[in-house]
């Protein structure tokens, strides 16, 4: 039988986390990525356009349930990223009112470069830590996606 977690651990890792994904968050590291990336994509047009380069073609309503996403949202994000050249719709073959939403090549070329970017940067960061210390904190976060993936309700 493992032993169980302790509590403060756990509220450490909870803190450790949330001030993580918060400053990760804030405008001033976008801008340090932008800069690195030599495009700026805001964090919901990027989530949306990287959805779009991994799950393409995709309708705006799948989208938005994918993203947790009203469709409203979604479809402002998709007008800002088709008036960017980024992304385009392409009509359904089975029915013509409905369209897919595809990302261009301009698109999947900012995705890319802005993950090179966040790598970059993270590298940086994180250039005097070791290989194994990596290992074990990106294992440990896979596992806690994997498991917050499968939880009912959602």
């Amino acid at each position: 039988m493992e032993p169980a977690v302790s509590a403060t651990a756990i509220a450490d890792f909870a803190d450790a986390l949330s001030r993580v994904v918060r400053l990760g968050g804030l405008p001033r590291f976008a801008e340090h990525v932008a800069a690195r990336a030599g495009i700026h994509l805001d964090r919901s047009a990027y989530v949306l356009l990287a959805s779009l380069v991994a799950q393409q073609p995709s309708r705006i309503g799948e989208l938005a349930e994918l993203l947790s996403l009203d469709v409203s949202t979604v479809s402002r994000q998709v007008h800002a990223l088709e008036e960017a050249g980024l992304a385009r719709r392409e009509p359904l073959p089975a029915d013509r009112r409905g369209s897919l939403l595809v990302a261009t090549e301009a698109g999947a070329v900012a995705v890319a470069a802005q993950r090179h970017a966040r790598r970059e940067l993270f590298a940086q960061l994180l250039a005097d830590t070791p290989d194994e210390e990596l290992e074990t904190v990106a294992r440990l976060l896979h596992r806690l996606a994997d498991r917050l993936e499968t939880m009912p309700g959602g």
